[in-house]
């Protein structure tokens, strides 16, 4: 198994055939190891820190298939020299996709008094998460007076 020294490498990738579709697959589950989740411990005096992230893995891939017609009768079964059209085939191929993403989530300290684990809090999430709550609440409110005045 390779190993991913890029991680945006895989998304640049195309994917033509059954074999280098499951070397693709290969990759993005080389992702989703202990060691994408939990960092080196890094040792600060008598502390180690460890830095645990959340790992997503998405990917999907298809292949088609093919087709075609049999040839065409003869025109007329009593002339030698009517000729009968060739059939026609055709196929198609396939391809797949991925990607892979991380945030961390927690931090874990490591000392002589014990072991302690920080969550890190994502403001920018909560923030979202907030105005989005804030406009629906305001729609469903809208929605509910239209629906009174009916």
């Amino acid at each position: 198994m390779k190993r991913m020294d890029k991680p945006f490498e895989v998304i640049s990738e195309s994917v033509p055939n059954h074999a280098e579709a499951m070397e693709f697959m290969e990759k993005l589950y080389t992702v989703a190891t202990p060691k994408a989740v939990y960092s080196e411990p890094v040792e600060v005096g008598e502390y180690k820190v460890i830095t645990a992230s959340e790992v997503h893995v998405m990917k999907g891939f298809g292949y088609g298939g093919g087709g075609g017609t049999a040839p065409s009768p003869k025109v007329e079964e009593d002339q030698e020299d009517s000729k009968q059209e060739p059939g026609i085939g055709y196929g198609g191929g396939g391809g797949g996709g991925g990607t892979a993403t991380a945030r961390p989530v927690a931090v874990i300290e490591i000392g002589p008094h014990g072991v302690r684990v920080e969550p890190i809090v994502d403001p920018t999430k909560i923030a979202i998460a907030f105005f989005t709550t804030i406009i629906s609440i305001f729609a469903m409110g809208s929605k509910m007076k239209r629906a009174n005045r009916r």
